[in-house]
């Protein structure tokens, strides 16, 4: 069946078609490069950190914990924080220590029971990491702790939710 198109519509077509040439203007505008100002960028090495910011965050000198942390949840000593992040309901504190797993596992569970906690998970794998979980009044906290393998530090997560304002 051949396509029938009304005349109204194909004159249009052919108009619009002949009419496109004829255009100069327009495609010179649209061929004409557009003039833009120049963006400077800084030096790359105005971008990295110098040696002493990066010794301040590795040492954990930027970061502290909060005033309002609660002082019944377990933090090993000599501890540096990796970095903060508080939700509302949930906060999230990761950190480093030096130690071992089992070493800072087995501190945190006397610790944490000492101070009213009721566990209600331990579980520990083969990879040298471990996971402590607590609930206490309105309040869960989530321990979890890793291997930094090689490096004598363990990588600590304190996880708190509170479920009532």
């Amino acid at each position: 069946m051949p396509i029938r198109l009304p005349a109204a519509l194909l004159a249009m077509l052919v108009l619009s078609l002949a009419a496109t040439p004829g255009c100069r203007q327009s495609r010179e505008a649209f061929a004409a490069p557009l003039e833009r100002p120049a963006i400077e960028l800084p030096a790359p090495d105005a971008l990295r950190p110098s040696v002493r910011d990066r010794a301040d965050i590795a040492r954990g000198d930027a970061l502290s914990l909060p005033d309002d942390f609660p002082d019944d949840i377990y933090l090993p000593a000599d501890y540096r924080i990796n970095s903060l992040m508080d939700r509302g309901a949930l906060r999230v504190v990761s950190l480093r220590a030096p130690g071992q797993v089992s070493t800072l596992f087995a501190a945190a569970r006397t610790s944490m029971d000492k101070r009213g906690w009721k566990q209600t998970l331990a579980m520990r794998d083969a990879s040298d990491s471990a996971l402590l979980n607590y609930e206490k009044d309105d309040r869960a906290a989530v321990l979890s702790f890793s291997d930094d393998h090689g490096t004598g530090a363990v990588t600590m997560n304190v996880q708190l939710h509170t479920t009532a304002h």
